[in-house]
């Protein structure tokens, strides 16, 4: 599953039932919380400032942590950067049932708050301009004990061995990294659609003509032009066309911007 460039999978809508609404909850809250990953202990050397307000955000420091994933992934040491933006500086936000704005990756940075597919763009757009084994999966999370299921953006990283692991934001520990065979026997996954983290670049750019800015920096990246062949299968057409129409609208408002 891996290796596919997009994949798309039948969704069972009698299967989707939840029977509580959570809309001020994240997957931190419901599924995360005092459980994932922690390869580490919890030493916090410093606080470090970051973000390009004037006041700037003090979130943790874990050399630990920053260690095991510069051992445990190409480009480890942006990837323990872009995490720790993600679960720590920024704050899970709550948008009411009939309401889905996909902020770009600006508005999360400026907002400090946003939901599952802020911070995954968020993630990817630290991480655009480098060769990075990974997805970003659309799709479903259902809790095996409770039976609770919504729909969620997640990212899905591989580590040089080939070992998948899931990345969630909003957690504020160190335990949002979590190996992808850990989380079966809690939960369930049914991904809709799977991007290749080197390929999104490329779909953007079929999807909005886009002038190449030449800042050379990591937001600009974010939607550097690359090839490959596309590799699609439909079988739920709609819920795909909702998904690249709000693609559509956000890397609208990106580049607009820019």
């Amino acid at each position: 599953m891996k290796h596919l460039l997009m994949i798309v999978t039948p969704i069972l809508l009698s299967a989707m039932y939840c029977a509580k609404v959570f809309a001020d909850v994240s997957y931190a809250d419901l599924f995360l919380a005092g459980r994932g990953y922690k390869p580490v202990g919890d030493v916090r050397a410093e606080n470090v400032t970051i973000g390009s307000s004037p006041k700037g955000n003090m979130i943790p420091d874990n050399p630990g942590y920053r260690e095991w994933c510069i051992n445990t992934f190409n480009n480890g040491e942006q990837i323990y950067e872009a995490y720790r933006e993600i679960a720590f500086d920024i704050d899970y936000r709550a948008e009411p049932p009939t309401t889905d704005y996909w902020q770009t990756p600006e508005e999360t940075c400026r907002s400090k708050r946003g939901d599952c597919e802020d911070s995954v763009f968020l993630f990817f757009s630290r991480l655009s301009g480098l060769s990075i084994d990974g997805d970003i999966v659309w799709g479903w999370v259902s809790d095996r004990d409770t039976s609770v299921v919504f729909a969620h953006v997640w990212y899905q990283l591989f580590d040089k061995r080939g070992r998948a692991y899931i990345v969630e934001g909003f957690s504020k520990e160190w335990n949002g990294i979590i190996p992808e065979e850990m989380l079966t026997d809690g939960e369930e996954r049914t991904p809709t659609l799977m991007i290749r983290h080197n390929h999104l670049n490329y779909v953007a750019n079929k999807m909005i003509p886009l002038i190449d800015c030449g800042q050379g920096d990591e937001h600009t990246e974010f939607f550097g032009s690359e090839q490959f062949s596309w590799g699609i299968c439909l079988n739920n057409a709609s819920l795909i066309k909702e998904i690249f129409q709000k693609l559509q609208d956000m890397f609208t408002r990106y580049t607009s911007a820019l």
